[in-house]
This record gives C-alpha cells, sequence and structure tokens, in this order.
C-alpha cells in the first residue's frame, strides 16, 4: 500500500517519483503546499558566441497533503487554468492561472543595502514577469495523497546590460500553487551576487 510519496525532482527538466511502500503512517500536511528556502545554485556562463548568462537555480523544499503540485500541458489547455485568474496573490498581470510558480527579484541598493522590488524598464516592467509553470509532481494518474521532496526551478539571467549587470545583488520573494489553486507561504532566498 502506497501510503505517501517522496520527490526528490528537478522541475522544468527531469523528475523522479520514489514510493514507500509499508505500514507506516502517513504524514499529516495541509493540503495547501508548503514550502522552505534550501539553497541558490548559480552557474556563470561566460560570453563566447552570445551574451554571459547567469543561470539561477532555487531549491525549495516543498509539502502537500493531497500532492496536486504542477501543471502538465493537458492541464494548461483545460479549466480553470486557460482562464483569467481569481488568485488571491496580489498584483499579477497574468491573463490565465498557468503560472503555479511566482518570482518577485528584489534589488539591493549598494550605498544603503535596502532591498526594493525590481521589475525591468517598460514595456515589460510589470509584476509576475518572471513567473512560470513547474510540471506535475505526482504524475498524471496519481491518487491524492501526501508527498514532499526537492523542487528546482532555473531562471536564466542575460548579462549582457539592458537590464541586468555585473556585480547587482537580487534576492528572490518565491511562492507556489497547487492545481487547487491553494497559495503557498513566501520563502525569500538568500543573495545572489551577478556575474560571480
Amino acid at each position: 500500500m502506497n501510503l505517501f510519496r517522496t520527490l526528490p525532482g528537478i522541475a522544468l527538466f527531469s523528475l523522479s517519483a520514489m514510493g514507500i511502500s509499508s505500514c507506516l503512517t502517513p504524514p499529516d500536511f495541509p493540503i495547501t503546499p508548503e514550502i522552505d528556502f534550501k539553497e541558490n545554485l548559480v552557474t556563470h556562463i561566460p560570453a563566447g558566441t552570445q551574451d554571459a548568462v547567469d543561470e539561477l537555480t532555487f531549491v525549495l523544499n516543498f509539502r502537500d497533503g493531497d500532492g496536486d503540485l504542477g501543471l502538465s500541458q493537458d492541464d494548461i489547455r483545460l479549466p480553470p487554468y486557460n482562464q483569467a485568474p481569481q488568485l488571491p496573490v496580489p498584483q499579477r498581470n497574468h491573463t490565465t492561472n498557468e503560472y503555479n510558480y511566482l518570482i518577485q527579484p528584489f534589488l539591493k541598493n549598494p550605498v544603503t543595502g535596502q532591498f526594493t522590488r525590481f521589475t525591468t524598464p517598460p514595456p515589460f516592467g510589470k509584476i509576475g514577469q518572471y513567473d512560470g509553470t513547474y510540471p506535475r509532481l505526482d504524475g498524471i494518474n496519481a491518487k491524492p495523497a501526501p508527498l514532499k521532496g526537492e523542487l528546482r526551478y532555473l531562471l536564466p539571467i542575460s548579462l549582457d546590460g539592458s537590464v541586468y549587470k555585473k556585480g547587482q545583488v537580487f534576492r528572490y520573494e518565491i511562492t507556489i500553487l497547487d492545481r487547487a489553486l491553494h497559495v503557498s507561504n513566501t520563502i525569500t532566498t538568500s543573495e545572489v551576487t551577478l556575474g560571480q
């Protein structure tokens, strides 16, 4: 009998699940997802045939009581994900509910050390421009069951100087949603210095 699932996967690119079968009591997680910040991984790709890029990988631990995390391409085509959002997350400028991984950057002022909300210049500067979608973590036909594991999300940052510059320091606020549109807590990452 599969009482709960553990997922040590990488969102967006590869996922692996491990079912644990025994007579263990399943964990009692709430049906609203909970996340904890684990670490940032930064891969700097120097300029060559293209501009330099920093690949930021956010690593979060997650828990969810019914395991309804992630969206497939088929999910995104159907209601409620293809409809105008009724999200309890303020100030998101999206036309559909397909975004389930919400990212807000904050830029550090090098003089004061204060972090302020960051958006790119118009016409792209809007709340939610960094949001994305992570794939199903529980499989297509999985029955509701507690799910916990690690979620990795890749955000590439071009260091061409038009928006981002080497030496800028950022931190990020991240929230995820499940398929029932329950909104997790928001975590704040550690600082990332671009171009190092």
